[in-house]
């Protein structure tokens, strides 16, 4: 066999995409150059399709190794995201490490003083790299979704930066299966849902591409994707009051929505609804079984609903100011209540009656900018979770009347964060950081909270 060749230079392509992906998981100064000393060393940051034995890709990773299918390690975002995430737990590890000691303990080389060598040349690539990607946009997009299948069994999904990622209780509140890749867009934003029958039903959705997926039997195994629209920036779903479900995505030309035609079947077309372009949503069933559907971009928020039964819709109106992240919730007497957060902190507003007019904005405090989770509890309270890139916080009602505590620390920043109400009533809650996606839970109903755990 032919030795393996490696390019004199860097592939510039390569190069922008390691350094995207570092950027987009947060990862410090060190792990990022890490990551280009271990490229340059390995491929000269050129995605390889040869190497020694089984090794392949821009760091020459090992299928038999356990670093992922050929397919994915030649996969650049993929094999980027593998480096990074065992950099980033090396640094929480060993905290006093080089940059190439931290390489090494990642790619476990029989030449491990080679990395550190390297750090003149992974430090005009990655300056290069930086340039050439430029300043990047926050990410907004809801890459977490969580659900309950019929049988009580949690099932949680992760959008990374290659494809979606699946893992779920082998029986309810017992162990996990691992995560398991399962195929979808890159680096999408997702969202879950339930048919009438319980059946789950997984929306994504990239820049380019919306992909839709479901249980093809109750708790059961999933169909295969298919193409549910186009690209856009952010989805919501709802359910009709006969149980039909209904989507909402946003691009730059607004919201548009498509639904069942009836409960759990086939897909009416996509149509315009209007409302602001890239707009972050949320969408809920009022008391009287109509959808209200919030929309929020940096600049303006905006609401609309079904005037009756049958799907009419009314005009958008003016809802607030615009913000970062927004939610929505039911209190006990059926009165939805919506948080949103900016660079003041959170704040709500609440139907003064059941699917009747809105109470005026009031500050509810908590950390700015945050990306927000609402859970209903066991005794129907809303319980709120808000966390930016530093500090997750929790607040929660202390009673019927709507009553709120103050805000307690509930653990550390992070991307994402989705909850849910078990079967039994314990409240858990899922969050992704650079080190992965974490969970804590409920004791018991309305009671203390485990300290997190890595899923």
């Amino acid at each position: 066999m032919a030795p393996c060749r490696v390019p004199p230079n860097r592939d510039l392509d390569v190069t922008k995409t390691v350094y995207t992906v570092g950027r987009d998981l947060g990862v410090s100064d060190k792990v990022m150059l890490a990551g280009f000393e271990a490229g340059w060393v390995e491929s000269h940051m050129n995605n390889l399709d040869c190497g020694d034995r089984d090794s392949l890709g821009v760091f020459q990773q090992r299928p038999s190794q356990g670093w992922g299918t050929p397919q994915q390690i030649m996969h650049v975002p993929y094999a980027a995201e593998q480096f990074f995430t065992r950099a980033i737990r090396v640094e929480e590890q060993h905290p006093n490490l080089t940059a190439g000691q931290t390489a090494q303990r990642v790619q476990r080389s029989a030449f491990p003083d080679r990395y550190d060598q390297a750090e003149g040349k992974a430090r005009a690539l990655l300056d290069e790299a930086k340039e050439a990607v430029g300043p990047g946009e926050p990410d907004r997009r809801q890459r977490l979704a969580v659900g309950m299948s019929v049988d009580g069994r949690v099932e949680v999904f992760h959008a990374a930066v290659d494809q979606i990622y699946h893992t779920y209780q082998h029986e309810p509140g017992g162990a996990w299966s691992g995560w398991r890749a399962f195929g979808g867009p890159a680096s999408a934003t997702v969202a879950l849902a339930a048919s009438p029958d319980g059946r789950l039903e997984l929306f994504a959705m990239n820049g380019g591409t919306f992909m839709h997926r479901y249980q093809a039997k109750v708790s059961g195994e999933w169909a295969d994707w298919y193409a549910f629209g186009g690209g856009g920036d952010h989805l919501a779903v709802s359910r009709n009051h006969d149980g039909r479900l209904e989507v909402f995505a946003s691009n730059g030309g607004g919201v548009h929505h498509r639904w069942h035609d009836t409960p759990g079947g086939t897909w009416h077309d996509w149509r315009p609804l209007g409302g602001p372009a890239g707009a972050r949503l949320a969408a809920a069933p009022a008391s009287d079984g109509r959808i209200e559907v919030f929309a929020m971009n940096d600049d303006i928020f905006r609401h609309t609903c079904q005037t009756d039964l049958v799907g009419t819709w009314r005009e958008w109106v003016d809802f607030g100011l615009g913000g970062e992240h927004l939610a929505v919730a039911r209190n006990r007497d059926g009165r939805l209540e919506v948080f949103a957060s900016n660079d003041s902190g959170v704040h709500h507003r609440w139907q003064n009656v059941p699917a009747g007019d809105w109470h005026d904005w009031q500050p509810l405090g908590g950390p700015v900018s945050a990306r927000l989770a609402v859970v209903e509890s066991h005794d129907e309270r809303i319980e709120v979770f808000a966390m930016n890139d530093d500090v997750l916080q929790h607040n929660y009602q202390v009673d019927a009347s709507g009553a709120w505590r103050t805000w307690q620390d509930f653990g550390g920043g992070g991307y994402f964060i989705r909850g849910l109400r078990n079967r039994d009533g314990r409240l858990e809650i899922f969050a992704n950081n650079p080190g992965g996606v974490h969970h804590r839970w409920q004791h018991q109903p309305g009671s203390t909270w485990l300290d997190w755990q890595p899923l």
